[in-house]
């Protein structure tokens, strides 16, 4: 049991993380540009995340106006969903780890029941 409090140690902190990175992703999308907003308005969660990851491309132009905001814009979209989907994969890893203690400890669990109901009665 002690393996199983580990990995919900480790799973909280981590989900809070992500709902933060939701919220600051979501935060600067209501800010942003209505054209970039238009654009990423049909798109599930998961659609999204994706799509704002490449939203930050490798063009480092020092444009200014207009442009520069957008370019910073979309890096500031990019660098959150980065991280909700590192933050996505902790989880699904911590939850698949947890899955497997689980099923390991029922079925020890009923292998000694089993064990229990086989045995002579002492009477």
């Amino acid at each position: 049991m002690q393996i199983a409090r580990m990995y919900k140690l480790a799973k909280g902190p981590a989900v809070k993380a992500r709902t933060q990175a939701i919220n600051q992703l979501k935060a600067v999308l209501v800010s942003a540009d209505p054209n970039l907003r238009k654009e990423l308005a049909g798109l599930n969660d998961a659609e999204l995340f994706r799509t704002c990851v490449r939203l930050a491309d490798d063009n480092k132009s020092d444009g200014n106006g207009v442009e520069a905001v957008l370019q910073a814009t979309r890096i500031t979209l990019s660098l959150p969903a980065q991280r909700i989907g590192q933050l996505t994969e902790q989880i699904q890893d911590l939850e698949g780890r947890l899955a497997w203690l689980a099923e390991r400890h029922a079925r020890s669990c009923s292998l000694w029941w089993a064990s229990v109901r086989t045995r002579p009665s002492l009477c």
